[in-house]
């Protein structure tokens, strides 16, 4: 199994009808069989969102043989018993307030682990995001901003920009090195 990656995808996540979204989680797939593979739908805004992310989630995945664990908070116990994690789309702004308080834990597991971010996921691993024009100070996993549901040109900043389109992703180790990427 693949340790410290990163699974960056550009949102519109976990649908089977979809060839590029199948491509690029093939990859992941293969990188975790027999982990154990936990979900966090901390970005979802109400109860219901999360449990309809975890439904939808758990029912793409099963189609491929892994079956997902919810996790509810995220927690030095809660990590221990994961390989990879999945941090689907959302708030990013909300997901970040859930996820910042464990940073450290989350960097101990990434070390260890996968991390696989779609949409908000994806935008709270990287250095940070700008969100209605505000400035929002990422995990910093990766030296990297996640521009999701990318459609456009890339805008002129420095650092290193992810243009994410939906339904597409990328996977970068712990180095920064790309490992797989979406064909599209």
């Amino acid at each position: 199994m693949l340790r410290a990656t990163l699974f960056l995808h550009g949102g519109n996540e976990f649908h089977a009808d979809d060839d590029e979204t199948f491509e690029f989680d093939n990859f992941f797939i293969k990188s975790i069989i027999g982990a154990r593979v936990g979900i966090f739908p901390g970005a979802s805004m109400s109860e219901r969102d999360k449990v309809a992310t975890v439904a939808f989630a758990s029912g793409y995945f099963s189609l491929h043989g892994v079956e997902l664990i919810d996790i509810s908070e995220i927690s030095t116990a809660s990590l221990a018993e994961l390989d990879a994690l999945i941090l689907p789309g959302g708030s990013p702004v909300k997901l970040l307030s859930e996820l910042a308080p464990q940073k450290a834990e989350l960097e101990e597991f990434f070390q260890r682990g996968v991390l696989y971010g779609a949409s908000a996921g994806a935008m709270v691993l990287g250095r940070g995001f700008t969100m209605g024009g505000t400035w929002h100070p990422g995990l910093a996993l990766g030296e990297f901003e996640a521009l999701v549901h990318f459609t456009v040109e890339l805008p002129a900043r420095p650092g290193l920009l992810y243009g994410l389109p939906e339904g597409q992703g990328l996977a970068v180790a712990n180095t920064g090195e790309i490992l797989a990427k979406s064909s599209g």
